[in-house]
């Protein structure tokens, strides 16, 4: 059982069953508690357990028939970018990356919502500016958010938790007219690059989920670690397992 910082146990919920974000077809249901106050260690517990965090609710999934969603983190210490990748840095020289504190700002939210047309095709629940204040702008933890500038101009945006060993990313969204930068993927580099150079052993990616393209593309930084049947397992050492 899971307890909170002052001992009493996690109480969880079943959310209603939604029609699922990344496959479609399929239901998703998730299990979760509500906390405006909760340590940054206890989160990193949940999160080792495949918690994630949306505002002030913390949720795991649930799903009755299927098991696609699989928590990813990544061992920033052996990480290694792919020949791709280093295009991807070089690309994005000119990219500043600048902190700030996750206070509502309206050229972050405008930005959001063009990000949002731009990757749903339409407009979501949390693109109205109540849901992105509950989602994005209210946090129990030490979170951030980072601006991705160019000349002065935010071309992406990321929300990252700062925990005692590890970051873990909440969201990230980047101007539609800047889509040929891959700034998902230089932002996931950056983020790396901040975890090891502050001492910190993993960053969190939330769920990879294959077959979905939207989530799928996390498995491409390696190495990695999948939590399987409540392990965190590096997914080649277990192909070389089945090979040998």
């Amino acid at each position: 059982m899971i307890r909170m910082d002052r001992g009493q146990p996690i109480i969880l919920y079943q959310g209603e069953p939604t029609p699922c974000p990344y496959l479609n077809g399929k239901t998703w249901i998730t299990h979760l508690f509500a906390s405006r106050k909760i340590s940054p260690a206890l989160y990193e517990t949940l999160l080792s357990r495949g918690f994630r965090r949306s505002g002030y609710l913390f949720y795991r999934n649930q799903c009755e028939d299927c098991t696609s969603c699989i928590p990813l983190r990544i061992p920033v210490s052996q990480f290694r970018p792919s020949p791709s990748m280093k295009k991807c840095l070089r690309r994005n020289r000119d990219v500043e990356v600048l902190e700030t504190s996750i206070a509502f700002d309206k050229e972050v939210f405008a930005l959001y919502r063009r990000y949002s047309v731009y990757k749903h095709g339409k407009e979501e629940p949390s693109v109205q500016e109540e849901g992105f204040r509950r989602f994005l702008c209210s946090s129990p933890l030490d979170t951030r958010m980072l601006r991705y500038t160019v000349k002065g101009k935010t071309v992406g945006v990321s929300w990252l938790d700062y925990l005692p060993n590890s970051l873990s990313s909440v969201y990230f969204a980047f101007e539609p007219e800047e889509a040929k930068r891959s700034l998902g993927t230089f932002s996931v580099l950056k983020e790396i690059e901040i975890a090891r150079m502050s001492g910190r052993e993993y960053y969190y990616l939330g769920f990879y989920v294959p077959g979905s393209p939207k989530m799928s593309y996390k498995a491409r930084f390696k190495p990695h670690e999948l939590l399987l049947n409540g392990q965190w397992r590096d997914p080649a050492t277990l192909l070389a397992s089945f090979d040998a």
